[in-house]
This record gives C-alpha cells, structure tokens and sequence, in this order.
C-alpha cells in the first residue's frame, strides 16, 4: 500500500500516525505501506507497481487523478468540493475508487446548531460557485429541523460585502460552508464582524474558526481521519469488497468526530453550552 502526500507537514504526518494505529487492528498483524510525497513519485519512472494507493488531501488526489499512468485510488482528507469535481470527471481517469471526506455532513453540522439554539427560526448562508450545489440540500435538511435557510450566492469573495447587506437582519445565525472564494481571510473578517456587530452567532466547521471567534464547530482531527482510514481498508481486505473494476466511488464522511465551543463567545450572546452532544473520538491504539 502506497500512501500519497502532497508534501512533508504536521497534518499529513498526524494522518499517517493514525492510519498506522488503526490499519491492521482487531486481530491482524499489521499491514505494510509506505508514505512518499508527489516529488518523490515523480522522480521515479514507475511508481506504482500493484500497490494500493491512498492519496491524502485535494493536491495529492488531483495529482493522482491527473497522472499519466495513474490508476484508481482511495481519496483521504479531501474536502467535498474537490471530490465532487474529479467523480464529474472521472471518464477522463481510473479515478477516485473511495473517498474519505474532511467535511462534517449538514444534518450533524445542523442539528448542532437546533441544540445550541433550540428556539431559533432562521440561519443564513453564504455559497460560491464551488458550494452552490449544496443549496437544495441545506433548504431541505434545514427545514427538517425547524430552520428557515436563507442563502446567498457569490461568484467570488469581492461580492459577499455587496449582496450581504441583509443577511444579518433576520437571521438567528451564521453557517459557514466550505468553498475556495469564501476562505481568504478578508472575506472571513467581514462575515464575523458583520455578524459580531448584528450580535448573530456564527458556526463553523473547524476548530480554528471557533478560535477565531465562531460559538461552535464539528471537527475530525487528521489522525481521526486517518484511523478511519486504516480500520476501512483493513475491513477491506478481509471481506475483499471494494472490487478495483467497481462503477461507482463510495464516499465516506467522518465516523470520529468532535464538537468544539468559545465559551466566551457563547457566553456574550447568551447561548447555553452545557447540553452538546457527546463527542465520537476514535481509539486509537499503537500497533
């Protein structure tokens, strides 16, 4: 097994140190693989051999996608975006086989927000070109729980100042979606402030927003990631499902995860803390 990242990082190591506490547990002796980054790969002329690969993160996977004598391959640490954009084009690749996706899925991300908020009516939400296909889907799954979705579409970050002017007005609170147009930090900035001066909490979707100043967020660590990861493939193996020649990618989101608060935060807006869900770490054991 070949494990692909995009470079040498504390994330992409944190990853492997869980994929190796969980891969091969529960009764096997333990599974060999090897960890290479993409400039290692390229300096060799044949870098796969029968070897099962695992790409970790959006610019290992593009590149796995993309590469000449690729073939199909795990996705790990990959947001959903980025799998969503390679599975429409899959016909050009082997492409993705699995997917394991860094995204919390919206009903656990949305039901989250019903318990820290058990009387409001209505959130909002911001959505680029990459996010945009969510919109039917945030409408629905916000509805089941008793929220009303307003949702607001740019096509690039330079727009959010401009059609967001009411967001806030009748809103019982920000959500932040993943998209590459809505991350740089000064469209950040302004959604937070812009929120902070309505008094509107926002929830985001990793621990450094809630650092930043959202009340709450779900989150998996990348060692989480990567334990489920190896318990996956190590089921995999055993039950030898996953045929290579299979017509459609199965994608995963987070078994592991934990829900993170700013008490400070909360406490400024009047919001209760003491009643979250309980978290789902994983276990992980060294081999």
């Amino acid at each position: 097994m070949l494990l692909v990242i995009p470079e040498e990082s504390a994330v992409y190591s944190n990853f492997v140190g869980g994929f190796s506490a969980c891969i091969g547990t529960k009764g096997d002796q333990g599974a060999f693989y090897k960890v290479k980054t993409i400039s290692q790969i390229q300096a060799e002329p044949e870098p796969f051999g029968t070897q099962r690969i695992v790409a970790v993160g959006a610019e290992a996977a593009e590149f796995m996608h993309n590469h000449p004598h690729g073939r199909q391959f795990t996705s790990a640490l990959t947001p959903e975006i980025s799998i969503r954009r390679l599975l429409e084009s899959a016909s050009q690749s082997p492409g993705v086989r699995s997917a394991f996706l860094l995204d919390q899925p919206l009903n656990r991300r949305l039901s989250l927000i019903r318990t820290l908020l058990p009387e409001a009516d209505s959130l909002s939400v911001v959505l680029g070109p990459g996010s945009a296909y969510l919109k039917e889907e945030l409408v629905h799954e916000a509805k089941r729980l008793g929220f009303a979705m307003q949702v607001v579409t740019v096509k690039s970050g330079e727009e959010v100042p401009q059609v967001s002017a009411d967001l806030f007005d009748n809103s019982d609170g920000l959500f932040l979606i993943y998209d590459p147009v809505l991350t740089p930090s000064s469209v950040i900035r302004f959604l937070f402030y812009s929120a902070y001066q309505k008094r509107v909490p926002v929830f985001g979707y990793s621990e450094g927003y809630v650092k930043a100043g959202a009340v709450a967020a779900i989150y998996s660590t990348a060692e989480e990631l990567g334990c489920q990861v190896g318990e996956h493939l190590t089921q995999d193996s055993r039950n030898q499902a996953g045929d290579p020649g299979q017509e459609k990618a199965q994608v995963y989101y987070p078994e592991y995860y934990s829900y993170r608060v700013n008490p400070s935060v909360a406490n400024s807006l009047g919001i209760r803390i003491d009643n979250l869900p309980a978290n789902q770490p994983a276990r992980l054991e060294k081999q």
